[in-house]
């Protein structure tokens, strides 16, 4: 067994290797994702140009992103980078990438919008009585559809809640707010629409959703950035879930290095090089 697995390392990493130094791409993205329950994580550093993981560092810290980002052949190419809003990334970035644009995952973001909603749900629910904490409870993920999407008779439920609870109304608006505010065109245009949504929060009084302008007031140029590079994290997360996939498959990775050329045989290129050996 041991002889296998060496025999497989090996020529995982030499079909790699063999391949050279890649074209650095204009577009990155990083996330991170968990590689023994809560406690420990790496970070998957992506080319969304190809659609294939570059690297795999220990960590999500700033130190382990800054050593690959330097390394790059031509680092002056990277146009924009997607990520969550962590600012280990994000120094990261500037400090290696200063041309390049920092760019806020929107569904980062509409996971946080989504997540206050859904406080405010959850803090009506709590001061009811059983029958109307029920319909609060019941109606949990049809708050949090695009209205769009909604049936007629999810739209009479959301009518009769909201009659009942305006703050509730109040942060499904805002929901759908940032929703729309996504599907503009022009930063300038989206910098005035965003400055419109913050004053509304303000005015609104939702305490749930006064946690959020600090982070939009932190995070602001790197979300208007996507009006100019309309890139996410979706296939990063993509990724993160397939490699979690490969981690089960094997009941786990103790060494970290195996791991690793596990994660990147899964590229495209990779799978055609390696695995039509055997």
């Amino acid at each position: 067994e041991g002889l296998v697995r060496r025999c497989v390392a090996e020529e995982i990493g030499w079909k790699l290797g063999a391949s050279g130094l890649r074209e650095t791409p204009e577009l990155v993205g990083l996330d991170e994702f968990s590689v023994s329950g809560r406690r420990l994580y790496h970070t998957a550093i992506c080319n969304l140009v190809d659609g294939e993981v570059m690297e795999v560092v220990e960590g999500q810290g700033k130190q382990k992103v800054e050593e690959y980002l330097d390394s790059l052949s031509n680092p002056e190419r990277v146009k924009a980078v997607a990520m969550d809003m962590h600012e280990a990334f994000r120094q990261a970035v500037q400090t290696c990438l200063p041309q390049a644009k920092i760019v806020v995952d929107k569904f980062h973001l509409i996971r946080h919008v989504n997540e206050a909603l859904d406080k405010v749900r959850s803090r009506l629910q709590g001061g009811n009585r059983r029958a109307k904490r029920r319909e609060l409870f019941k109606s949990r993920y049809t708050l949090l559809k695009g209205v769009e999407r909604l049936a007629e008779w999810e739209k009479g439920r959301m009518s009769q809640l909201f009659q009942l609870y305006p703050e509730l109304k109040m942060a499904w608006l805002l929901k759908e707010g940032f929703r729309a505010w996504y599907r503009g065109t022009d930063r300038s245009w989206a910098q005035t629409e965003l400055e419109s949504l913050m004053v509304t929060i303000a005015n609104d009084h939702l305490p749930e959703f006064k946690e959020l302008t600090h982070t939009l007031n932190n995070w602001q140029e790197e979300i208007l950035n996507y009006f100019d590079y309309r890139i996410t994290n979706g296939f990063v997360e993509g990724k993160n879930n397939r490699i979690k996939t490969i981690k089960r498959m094997a009941y786990g990775y103790r060494n970290m290095s195996n791991f690793r050329l596990r994660i990147l045989a899964t590229n495209p290129k990779a799978q055609r090089s390696v695995f039509h050996t055997y």
